[in-house]
């Protein structure tokens, strides 16, 4: 999330894509007129009292929608 790599843009390319094509499969993406990316990610480190072991969680939004 903190340096976006060309990879990174493809694999994106690549939701989109997936997703227009999905279109008859029931899937709901609400058209906006504007198309942004927003990316959010949260990050608990070793606060398992069980294994001790971190969690990170991403959430990302294309025009609005959760992908």
């Amino acid at each position: 999330m903190c340096q976006p790599k060309e990879t990174h843009l493809q694999a994106s390319l690549r939701i989109v894509q997936y997703l227009k094509g999905s279109l008859g499969r029931e899937v709901l993406f609400k058209r906006n007129k504007s198309v942004s990316l927003e990316a959010y990610a949260d990050a608990d480190y070793a606060r398992s009292v069980v294994d001790k072991r971190s969690t990170t969680i991403y959430c990302t939004f294309l025009g609005g929608n959760l992908m």
